[in-house]
């Protein structure tokens, strides 16, 4: 059982525990809330409501991985995705708990549930689900390097100034070596980040957080929250046409600022326009 668990990325394995307690919490509420009312059973442990409430909790397990898979995506577009996955979450529950009524009132023999009443449970569901979604987007992130195993795959020894010369990567069907000096620039993808270097790169397992920390900061700076760029990489810094504000690479791609990041990006062009004057003087 260890052994299976530890196979389990820690991500992944915080998230199951999230869907547990979302599971557990949603039945104790709604069996508090059948518990007032004089119209509805009070069995403490009643199928429908088991059944009802377990796919509430895969239903809440799905949102979550979206909710990872946008992570690195504009807050524009996360919002957008996160909210038409809400709803379609909440139509799932709908049409899952009359699914399990129509089962149960055929092979048990009990009286199914009108419309209203899987609307009255779907809303106040819905309202659960909410606050655990906002819970989860709000508070898990501050838990990845926590949960997550990107640092096996790294040589780290932070507290001895000792950083990663190498990182090894998912390509296709193989796991290649890339040396850092090669990497322009690494971006969030989920729970994964990609490295770009020189043309190339690929996928490996992790946090941007918990990989920044195995990378010289002298050598490269995070520019938003989901990139992080070489910085003798850097060539311009220029604003879009939007307004928003992003650096070009000397390999041409473009990489968007976050607004924390806006000074100390400027900060470190600041150099090179200095001795460029010196130069010209």
């Amino acid at each position: 059982m260890q052994n299976l668990l530890d196979r389990i990325p820690g991500r992944e394995r915080l998230r199951i525990a999230c869907a547990l307690i979302f599971w557990a919490a949603t039945y104790l509420l709604f069996l508090t809330w059948n518990q007032l009312q004089d119209e509805f059973p009070s069995a403490i442990w009643q199928t429908r409501r088991l059944l009802a409430t377990l796919i509430g909790a895969l239903i809440f397990f799905g949102f979550t991985r979206i909710a990872d898979r946008v992570s690195g995506r504009s807050l524009r577009d996360r919002a957008l995705i996160l909210t038409v996955a809400g709803i379609a979450s909440v139509a799932l529950l709908i049409m899952g708990r009359a699914a399990i009524s129509l089962i149960i009132s055929s092979t048990l023999n009990e009286p199914g549930l009108s419309l209203a009443r899987h609307l009255r449970f779907a809303m106040i569901w819905s309202g659960y689900f909410a606050g655990g979604a906002l819970a989860f987007i709000a508070f898990a992130p501050a838990l990845h390097g926590a949960t997550d195993d990107a640092a096996d795959r790294v040589s780290h020894a932070a507290n001895d100034d000792v950083f990663a010369d190498a990182l090894w990567v998912s390509r296709g069907r193989e796991t290649v070596r890339v040396p850092v000096d090669t990497i322009d620039w690494i971006e969030a993808e989920g729970d994964y980040v990609r490295l770009h270097a020189n043309g190339s790169g690929g996928l490996m397992r992790g946090t941007l957080t918990s990989l920044e920390e195995t990378l010289d900061p002298h050598i490269f700076a995070p520019v938003h929250r989901s990139a992080i760029c070489r910085r003798s990489a850097i060539a311009a810094m220029l604003r879009k046409p939007t307004g928003a504000i992003a650096v070009r690479l000397e390999s041409g791609a473009e990489v968007p600022v976050g607004r924390r990041y806006r000074d100390s990006v400027a900060a470190l062009l600041t150099p090179a326009k200095d001795n460029q004057r010196r130069l010209m003087a």
